[in-house]
């Protein structure tokens, strides 16, 4: 079982690194230059904010995803 695990792992990455950088790295390294931004997080969770929409959206994405594959096989209508 730990060989099948390492394998797929292995697998994962490889399959990870053939894919681009975030095109989004340069502007979000460029919002922990602005001053006083940890003040306002303390009032407004941004960073809690943002896990929970990320997980909100790959549930949402994985709920799409399975539905597609189901619709294909005529598993539903």
């Amino acid at each position: 079982m730990d060989v099948l695990m390492k394998s797929v792992s292995s697998v994962i990455a490889a399959v990870l690194e053939f894919l681009p950088d975030s095109p989004f790295r340069s502007w979000l390294d460029g919002l922990s230059d602005i001053p006083y931004l940890g003040y306002l997080n303390y009032f407004i969770p941004i960073s809690d904010f943002v896990a929970l929409l990320s997980v909100w959206g790959v549930a949402v994405g994985a709920f799409y995803a399975v539905s597609a594959i189901l619709r294909m096989v005529k598993a539903i209508n």
